[in-house]
């Protein structure tokens, strides 16, 4: 075949544009595609599979999603000079790219920061591309808690920094779960846009049970955490406490006591965000059973506990009356802790592709999160 032929043979029409879109999953903002960095290859997959049993379930002609980056054909090469290159084995122009990276992981030796790197060069590689629209999605905001600085310290807004880095790489959408703070909003607009579920959903689900019952009490673990707490007691129609904690030092918390009415309460549902050293949730478990609740139940959707602190939730379970600890799959989690009988690790594939499939198709993400009763969650 020659090169004529060749160019009458890939010649597009609007007909042929038409199957194109269709085969490709085309939306608003292009064809849909996934992209995993390195390190949130086995997020990506998962979030992949969601996506696909979700066309199966609605009766799609289309099966697949193409996605670049696997463990065995993974986007970004290590030179021996320790320089990184992400290169790209299908073109990209025109596509609806969705870039996955966990940067908070204990798998591999990496730094967060290296972690970082990557997706940046990533981003920078689709955009040079021609890739028309670029979302980043991370599952746990790295710099998250940077989001201002310490009192009286002198230190820089991290979270915005990161958030700068995207902008600049040439992502236009980072969607992630659960922030730290609802702050981070702030350092997007108006040339980027971020998307963060609350993550008030699943810990309703896990806690259905308890709905309504006068002996259950939500208990967040500081004030910061409380706006979130008071939601879920009103949607799970409990009442709610708060621990009145202070940080002395880097990564410690000593609790002050808990502010709220414990009287005839026997289960207590603690609520957080994130732990790193288990310190809050261990704080406010011994004081709870110390004061007359000793059923208690604790749920943090990132759990970026390191293996050295484990045995600290194991006392809890074992002699301060911890249940069950649930946690999500938003950061690699190691089999020390998976392992644990009273801990579940709950899937967030599926809440994923459910958001991707509403934002590639420019459609509201909000109304995939309402109750029944009409609440944002």
């Amino acid at each position: 075949m020659d090169q004529t032929e060749i160019f009458y043979k890939q010649f597009v029409t609007p007909e042929k544009f038409d199957q194109l879109k269709k085969r490709t999953l085309s939306g608003p903002n292009g064809w849909l595609l996934f992209i995993a960095c390195n390190t949130g290859i086995g997020f990506a997959q998962s979030v992949k599979s969601e996506y696909e049993q979700m066309l199966r379930e609605n009766n799609s002609e289309l099966e697949s999603i193409p996605m670049l980056g696997s463990y065995d054909e993974p986007v970004t090469t290590i030179f021996a000079d320790k320089e990184t290159c992400p290169r790209l084995n299908h073109h990209v122009a025109g596509s609806n790219a969705y870039v996955f990276q966990c940067a908070h992981e204990y798998i591999t030796p990496n730094t967060i920061n290296e972690n970082i790197q990557q997706l940046l060069q990533v981003i920078r590689t689709l955009r040079a591309h021609r890739a028309k629209s670029i979302t980043v999605v991370t599952p746990y905001y790295p710099y998250s808690r940077q989001d201002k600085p310490s009192f009286l310290a002198r230190e820089a807004t991290l979270a915005s920094l990161f958030a700068d880095q995207l902008k600049v790489a040439g992502a236009g959408v980072h969607l992630t779960y659960h922030p730290h703070a609802l702050s981070l909003y702030g350092f997007y607009e108006p040339e980027m846009m971020l998307v963060a579920l609350s993550g008030l959903d699943l810990f309703l689900d896990i806690f259905s049970q308890f709905k309504g019952r006068d002996d259950v009490v939500a208990v967040s673990t500081d004030a910061g955490g409380a706006k979130l707490t008071v939601h879920f007691s009103d949607a799970m129609d409990i009442p709610y406490a708060i621990a009145n904690k202070f940080r002395p030092g880097k990564d410690r918390a000593n609790l002050l006591g808990i502010i709220g009415d414990l009287s005839n309460k026997k289960i207590a549902i603690i609520t957080d965000d994130e732990t790193v050293t288990g310190s809050s949730i261990i704080n406010a478990c011994r004081w709870l059973y110390q004061n007359g609740v000793h059923e208690i139940y604790a749920a943090v959707s990132h759990m970026k506990l390191r293996e050295e602190y484990i045995p600290r939730l194991v006392e809890l379970h074992e002699k301060f009356g911890l249940r069950e600890f649930h946690t999500t799959d938003s950061i690699p989690q190691i089999p020390a802790i998976t392992k644990l009988p009273f801990l579940k690790v709950h899937s967030l594939a599926r809440r994923f592709a459910a958001t991707i499939n509403h934002l590639h198709y420019n459609q509201s993400v909000s109304e995939l999160y309402k109750a029944s009763e009409g609440h944002l969650l």
